[in-house]
């Protein structure tokens, strides 16, 4: 009987519905309203516990290396099998580069995943560009080896099921589906050199990469010929469709800025450049304003530009290698050996016989092979020479084409743009003053590493840059823009301020509300032209842009409003399945969903992965997204907060219900919707899971967050439920945070969330108590605060000899951490007989108890001890404990105390005056600290970086390194490392013959180490630097006061013949033997040379 009933009413929507045109939309939609709300009254509840395996939209890719069954007629199998491993080893980090996944080796074949078991925005064309990657590689092989190895591929989207297939108990992650035996199919019919790509793929990728048509194949299993496209390349231009197709207006409300543009082009065309930074926000024209300059572009100058792409940020030199194909005319599906070619023809015009001193570097830049002289050049460089060799290169290269001819330089998308080239562009800009140069750039205004070098150039070189940040247009602009966009002159004046008024003059937001007004049928098209169908100040205006999206949401039915607001709850991006169960509860069936969606996505509300007009975006297909972010959150805030909190909580269970395998991939997700549900406990275990992923991948600044948010969550739980076990998951995250805190140099919120820690520990917690102390103690230390890491120490012995009772394994370990933490503090306050005492009590016990990395530990520790004990003059004993160290920790997995070490050794050999050694056990040092956030190692492993290179008389790189480590420095608050860069700095600025700056970074680093509450003892690295200066300018006498300072009281000493012949010069300034004084004093100068300490 309700069936039957539902369908009478189903029938009478349908009726009314057909007659909207005649009735209008105020009549049908309430009427619809009250019929749609009896049939939901019908409807009984849907099961709620079912749910479905995952499906995914994968594109799958096929490879299989043709040639290896010739090879293994002739060869060795072992010899085979180590080809084939050497093939892979290029081709999979292909697939990785692109975020892919090697679902498995079949034989000489690989299979990757695009989409699974991680979905990104673009699968389809990461499976493209791997597979055009792969045919280079290939080649690249096979020159390598002198094989004749061929390559053929199959690439294919499509749904699929994704999970644990297999025997019960050997499941492997993996994907089943006919879109997979379609991808296997296309591979095994195309021919060596040849990638064959299906319909799916072909259609979210047409519009990036060329294609030719393939005629239909009988493929095995298929009864109907299948569509194929074989891959030819990347397209030259990518084409960016319009958001409103048909809408066109010339630049209105630019004027300004146009003209500031054009006299720049006039003053470049003088002679005289700039920099130009084009600001903005998403919306406002940046891209359009360029666009227009390029049309004013006068004869003779040399428009070169290059755009950085979303998925680029993270591959170096991507910005840089785009100008330069624009620079050298070149398409990006020209061949290496014609870019090569171009290159060399340039760089040879430039710079004639000095072709050897850019090619090579510039070359490296375009990813070009090199041989001979060229690749000598780079062979042995370290990366940071390397680098400094290809900035310069660049800057070089720049500035011949300027000057050859008046050179306009634009960096698109800067917010984008990869380290390197925004390096780059630091370089190039000094140029300016130099050569006819405009470099003009535009990005967004949010914080971004592009800002932070924008503004620093702007600083830097006031003079010569300049800046348009992009405002909204007045109401006057405004209506000149609607009304162009209409083709209409009609628009009554009040339209024009409402207009004005709401989008708040931002071209984007215009368009959207023109957007609404073509829903809303107020607006068609006629034969590509806009017409009024009816007066637009009939229609409902709101009042800003949120509110006309409010009211689109207002005008849907019943049915695609309550859709709409439970997708917003999911997200902006979100999942047919889960929406799927949240829209369970009104009996809906999966007709009706996707008949809502379908409507949904004819009025722009949401987009399918077929709507996608990006190049750098797309979805999968059993996903949706908002159009615009906007749109999500108005949809999300019409909901009441109880509402929300009911939706937050149907998604977060629909979520472990759908994905139960993907739970700690989901465990950000997750964490969010339950804290906003208010299920505190589930809140705080997903949110403790993804901090840990995060942590464990160094992603630290993330961790953080989902730790501070775990902890709120836990506080909430506790309120509730005081239990023991939820106290210690309290406990576990305060030290964790705590520790990431450390990591990252934040010393004081380390000591204050470790602190909150014991109030979540009972008076049995020893071990736990005593690691608290232990490591604010340490925290401590880091800020030479050594009074209080010593107390805090103390504690922890004291609290932990009370348990001693019965010491277990734990026990033991913290015990000799403790002792461990007390050497490392002895040493940075030089007390080597104390170091010494720890040592004897602890040397049985740490080979009886000690775990791998505290064995290890203890070498570090004593080969520093060494080191101080030394006065900083390495023994052989020394260096070889340093030695064993190092490779003892290389079995450890403890990233962090790898770092140690490494560094560690790095000193000794910087005092041993072994510069090679050093560099590299220092830069394995930094690799780490970078690697894992630790920023306190990362800022020693570059101080010391300073001074091996100047001990190496390598200025470049101790500049480098200096600046850098002085930088990192003052954000940690390590004033002694401030110092050391500025003393570092002074002999940068010394070996330059910039006295003045020696004088003044020296003087600054003594008065930094003097003012610490514990002195440093190694002023030599400022004073020699002052000495040298002094002497430059045959001031002897200021020389000689200053070799004084080699003296004080606590001072390391350095080689006894640089200092008796200091004492020497010291004691002929008393006698008043001027002469004598200032042989003596260059004498000095001379040993400290020899001996490297200037």
């Amino acid at each position: 009987m309700s069936e039957a009933k539902a369908d009478k009413i189903k029938e009478s929507i349908a009726a009314l519905e057909a007659q909207r045109s005649t009735l209008g939309d105020a009549v049908v939609d309430s009427a619809i309203a009250a019929l749609r709300e009896q049939l939901s009254q019908l409807r009984p509840d849907a099961d709620k516990g079912a749910t479905l395996d995952e499906r995914k939209l994968v594109t799958i890719l096929f490879a299989d290396i043709a040639g290896f069954t010739a090879l293994s007629e002739k060869l060795d199998p072992e010899e085979v099998r180590r080809l084939i491993n050497a093939c892979f080893d290029r081709l999979v980090p292909i697939v990785q580069k692109y975020g892919g996944t090697i679902d498995k080796f079949i034989g000489d074949e690989i299979m990757a995943l695009f989409g699974a078991p991680i979905a990104h925005e673009d699968d389809p064309e990461r499976a493209l560009w791997v597979a055009l990657e792969m045919f280079e590689a290939i080649n690249v092989f096979n020159r390598a080896h002198n094989t004749q190895l061929g390559m053929h591929i199959g690439v294919n989207t499509g749904r699929v099921v994704a999970g644990s297939i297999g025997a019960k108990n050997r499941r492997d992650y993996s994907v089943m589906g006919d879109a997979v035996n379609l991808a296997a199919r296309l591979e095994a019919a195309s021919k060596t050199g040849e990638a064959f790509v299906g319909a799916n793929t072909y259609h979210a990728t047409k519009t990036l990469f060329d294609f030719e048509p393939v005629p239909p194949l009988l493929l095995e299993g298929r009864e109907a010929p299948v569509e194929v496209r074989r891959l030819l390349g990347a397209k030259s231009e990518r084409v960016r469709p319009r958001r409103i197709e048909g809408l066109r207006a010339p630049l209105t409300g630019r004027d300004v800025e146009l003209n500031q543009l054009r006299l720049a082009l006039a003053n470049l065309m003088r002679g005289r450049g700039c920099m130009f930074s084009i600001l903005g926000e998403a919306g406002l024209g940046k891209s359009r304003l360029i666009a227009e300059t390029r049309a004013l572009l006068p004869n003779g100058a040399n428009w070169v530009e290059g755009r950085a792409l979303s998925y680029t940020t993270g591959r170096n030199y991507w910005l840089v290698r785009e100008i330069l194909f624009s620079l050298l005319q070149l398409k990006p599906d020209d061949s290496s050996p014609d870019v090569a070619a171009r290159l060399e023809s340039d760089v040879r015009v430039c710079f004639g016989d000095r072709l050897g001193d850019f090619y090579p570097y510039l070359a490296t830049v375009l990813e070009l092979p090199l041989d001979g002289a060229a690749q000598e050049r780079v062979r042995f460089l370290s990366g940071e020479a390397l680098q400094a060799r290809i900035l310069e290169s660049l800057r070089s290269y720049v500035r011949a084409r300027a000057a050859r001819q008046p050179l306009l330089l634009v960096w698109e998308d800067l917010h984008w743009c990869d380290p390197s080239s925004l390096r780059a562009l630091s370089e190039i800009a000094p140029l300016i003053p130099e050569v006819p140069l405009l470099l003009m750039t535009a990005a967004r205004l949010e914080e971004n590493p592009a800002a932070k070098v924008l503004a620093d150039l702007s600083g830097r070189y006031p003079e010569h840059c300049r800046s348009i940040q992009l405002r909204p247009l007045s109401a006057n602009d405004s209506s000149a823009l609607v009304e162009a966009l209409l083709n209409v002159d009609n628009l009554p004046i009040e339209i024009r301020d409402l207009i004005f008024d709401r989008a708040e003059g931002n071209p984007f937001f215009i368009e959207e509300l023109l957007r609404s007004l073509l829903d809303t049928g107020a607006i068609t098209f006629d034969k590509d032209k806009p017409r009024l169908v009816c007066e637009i100040k009939a229609l409902d205006v709101p009042e800003t842009l949120e509110q006309v999206l409010a009211a689109r949401i207002d005008r849907l039915s019943a049915d695609q409003k309550a859709t709409l607001q439970k997708a917003s709850v999911i997200g902006r991006i979100f999942n047919r399945a889960v929406l799927r169960v949240l829209d369970s509860g009104n009996g809906s069936v999966d007709a009706d969903l996707d008949r809502t969606l379908d409507d949904l996505k004819q009025r722009q509300f949401i987009q399918s992965r077929e709507q996608q007009a990006s190049e750098t975006v797309s979805l999968r297909e059993n996903e949706f997204i908002f159009k615009h972010v906007i749109t999500h959150e108005v949809a999300y805030r019409s909901l009441l907060l109880s509402r929300r909190k009911q939706l937050h909580a149907d998604t977060g269970r629909a979520l472990e219900r759908l994905f139960p395998q993907r739970l700690d991939d989901l465990a950000a997700t997750l964490g969010y919707h339950f804290e906003r549900a208010e299920d505190h406990g589930r809140a705080a275990d997903y949110l403790a899971r993804a901090a840990e992923r995060a942590k464990a991948t160094f992603a630290n600044t993330e961790a953080i967050g989902f730790y501070e948010s775990a902890i709120r969550e836990t506080e909430h739980v506790l309120q509730a439920n005081d239990a023991s076990e939820q106290r210690q998951k309290a406990f576990h995250l305060h030290e964790d945070l705590g520790d990431l805190f450390a990591l990252v140099g934040e010393q004081e919120r380390a000591r204050a969330i470790f602190q909150r820690g014991f109030d979540f520990l009972s008076k049995i917690d020893i071990v736990r108590g005593a690691r608290l102390y232990r490591k604010i103690g340490l925290s401590h230390s880091v800020q030479r605060h050594f009074g209080a890491s010593e107390e805090a120490l103390a504690n922890a012995e004291r609290v932990l000899d009370e348990g001693a009772a019965n010491p277990d394994p734990p026990w033991w370990e913290e015990k000799l951490q403790i002792q461990l933490e007390r050497m490392q503090l002895f040493y940075w306050q030089g007390m080597v007989s104390e170091i010494r005492q720890v040592a004897d009590r602890c040397s049985v016990l740490i080979d009886q108890n000690g775990s791998p990395t505290q064995q290890t530990r203890f070498l570090k520790q004593l080969a520093l001890a060494l080191l101080m004990e030394s006065r900083f003059r390495p023994t052989v004993e020394c260096i070889e404990l340093a030695g064993r160290a190092a490779r003892a920790s290389e079995k450890i997995p403890d990233l962090c105390e790898r770092c140690y070490v490494q560094f560690a050794l790095g000193l000794i050999q910087t005092f041993h005056c072994n510069r090679e050694g050093a560099v590299a056990s220092l830069s394995a040092a930094l690799e780490l600290a970078e690697r894992v956030g630790e920023r306190v190692y990362e800022c020693r492993s570059l101080t010391y970086l300073a001074l091996a290179h100047r001990r190496g008389r390598d200025v470049d790189q101790a500049r480098i390194f200096a600046e850098r480590a002085g930088a990192l420095a003052a954000k940690l608050a390590m004033t002694e490392y401030v110092a050391m860069a500025k003393a570092n700095l002074a002999w940068v600025a010394w070996k330059r013959a910039r006295l003045e700056d020696c004088d003044s970074l020296g003087h600054e680093a003594l008065k930094l180490w003097h003012a610490m509450r514990d002195p440093y003892s190694m002023d030599w690295i400022a004073l020699w630097p002052l000495i040298g200066a002094a002497m430059e300018r045959q001031r002897t006498g200021d020389a000689i006061e200053l070799a004084k300072g080699l003296f004080r009281d606590g001072q390391h000493p350095i080689e006894e013949e640089v200092m008796s012949a200091t004492r020497k010069a010291i004691e002929s300034c008393k006698t008043g033997n001027g002469w004598a004084a200032e042989s003596d004093m260059r004498n000095a100068l001379g040993a400290a040379a020899h001996h490297h300490y200037i």
